[in-house]
């Protein structure tokens, strides 16, 4: 039987540093961490600790958007008290340190609607203390907040996704309201279009204007529930998709995931409490996959069904801790004797 060494020889290459792109079944000595390293191949995602935030924070949902190595989380709540307890505060992730951005420009916010990238995003209604809910947008250019053109409807916890120059946002709080409207920005102005199926709060939503996704979140008041509804949107139409197979609310959903790949990550299952369910979608139905390492609710989710982020959020406590997703696929491991 031929072996590593009759096929290849014992000529392990030495690097200082992980290749970039390595091929499958490649191997290397890294000098810096000192270990014998593969490319492999892993059939279930996996979870992997992130750089920790400077502050604090969960929302539900707070604003977040971008990708695993470019995010931006902003608003949301932290552990001030007493409440309101909301924050201002922007923080900015590049893969693997976070740093401090400037304060969004509107009164804080919490349960917001978010879409776009880190570079190029919107920030949409929410609930905004003694204002309450509000209609009140605001833009994101990497660098700096600024007022947008406000919605139509006053909205918190809306289903929101797609880009900065073309968002929907959709349905939205308080609990126990019968909002099912959509609305939709093109760069220039919001326009109404079709009514989601039913009345939600608090749910995911990822996608685009073409493609998009919104699923659970909580309906009824004060026996709040969480749902398993899930709605695919082509503007200006919502169809029913799968359910998921845990209801959910507050959960942390890849923004920049797709109609036919995204997460849903932890969330809180009402009645009921935190949970570390995670789901993903392929365009017809969710599937149970890798679950969180321990419950989270109420995290900023970005990024990619193979890629993403949770930042933040409450596990139970607020945290500041951020978690790097991978899906399924090539992965570099250590190999060791264990």
């Amino acid at each position: 039987m031929a072996t590593y060494i009759n096929v290849h020889g014992n000529n392990i290459p030495i690097r200082s540093a992980d290749p970039s792109n390595p091929n499958d079944g490649q191997m290397w000595y890294n000098t810096t961490t000192r270990t014998l390293r593969a490319q492999a191949y892993s059939s279930s995602g996996t979870f992997a600790s992130g750089g920790t935030i400077g502050a604090a924070r969960s929302g539900g949902n707070m604003f977040a958007a971008g990708t695993q190595t470019a995010t931006v989380i902003s608003n949301g709540a932290t552990p001030t008290s007493p409440p309101p307890d909301y924050t201002q505060r922007t923080d900015e992730y590049n893969g693997t340190t976070w740093s401090q951005g400037n304060n969004s420009t509107q009164p804080a916010a919490n349960s917001l609607s978010s879409a776009g990238v880190l570079t190029a995003a919107l920030m949409a209604g929410g609930y905004r203390g003694p204002l309450g809910r509000t209609n009140y947008v605001e833009t994101y250019d990497g660098t700096s907040f600024a007022a947008g053109t406000a919605m139509s409807t006053s909205r918190e916890g809306a289903y929101g996704g797609g880009i900065s120059t073309a968002m929907f946002v959709s349905s939205g709080g308080p609990i126990g309201a019968t909002n099912v409207t959509t609305e939709e920005w093109d760069g220039t102005s919001w326009s109404p279009k079709g009514a989601i199926g039913s009345h939600a709060q608090g749910g995911g939503a990822s996608g685009t204007v073409a493609a998009g996704l919104a699923f659970g979140g909580n309906t009824g008041y004060p026996s709040t529930v969480s749902v398993s509804k899930t709605y695919e949107y082509a503007s200006p139409t919502w169809t029913a998709g799968g359910d998921l197979n845990t209801p959910r609310s507050y959960g942390a959903p890849t923004m920049a995931g797709t109609l036919t790949a995204t997460l849903y990550m932890g969330g809180n299952q009402r009645p009921g409490g935190i949970v570390t369910n995670n789901e993903e979608y392929d365009g017809t139905s969710w599937s149970n996959t890798t679950v969180l390492p321990a419950a989270r609710e109420n995290g900023g989710g970005t990024g990619t069904s193979t890629a993403g982020l949770v930042s933040g959020g409450q596990a139970p406590g607020q945290t500041d801790t951020s978690l790097e997703w991978t899906g399924a696929g090539p992965v570099t491991q250590t190999i060791t004797t264990a």
